[in-house]
């Protein structure tokens, strides 16, 4: 091999180095979505009592839910009962149940798998191109 080609193909391997580490963390942010913009990004929200008792009764007692509230705190349990002005969600820890009043909340989402399989996808490339350097 003559120094050219040596020198061609270690500045090659420079550039795919480089490349690599780009393109996972280019694939990382488009897998998680907008979940990954800043919140000072994002648009203030203000709560809609009505459109979220709406969707609490379509969602229905039993159902997994994940409520952001508007003080920025988040809740992720199962709907355990539905009121005229809250609702209360029953949460992972023993006996924690809270009451959430309708003009609290700023978002509530079906946490549902596929959010939960797009994070365990970004991961699993972030640590095959880890272990490959």
């Amino acid at each position: 091999m003559t120094p050219k080609t040596s020198q061609a193909l270690t500045s090659s391997r420079c550039d795919s180095r480089g490349f690599r580490p780009a393109l996972v963390l280019l694939l990382a942010v488009a897998l998680l979505g907008t979940e990954t913009v800043p919140t000072f990004a994002k648009a203030p929200q203000t709560p809609d009592p009505a459109m979220v008792e709406t969707q609490v009764k379509k969602f229905g007692v039993g159902k997994s839910v994940r409520v952001k509230l508007v003080g920025g705190e988040q809740i992720s349990g199962h709907i355990r009962s539905i009121g005229a002005d809250s609702f209360t969600v029953k949460t992972g820890k023993p006996a924690s149940e809270k009451s959430i009043p309708y003009a609290q909340v700023t978002d509530i989402k079906d946490p549902g798998p596929l959010t939960w399989m797009l994070i365990g996808a970004a991961i699993v490339i972030i640590i095959i191109v880890a272990a490959r350097h």
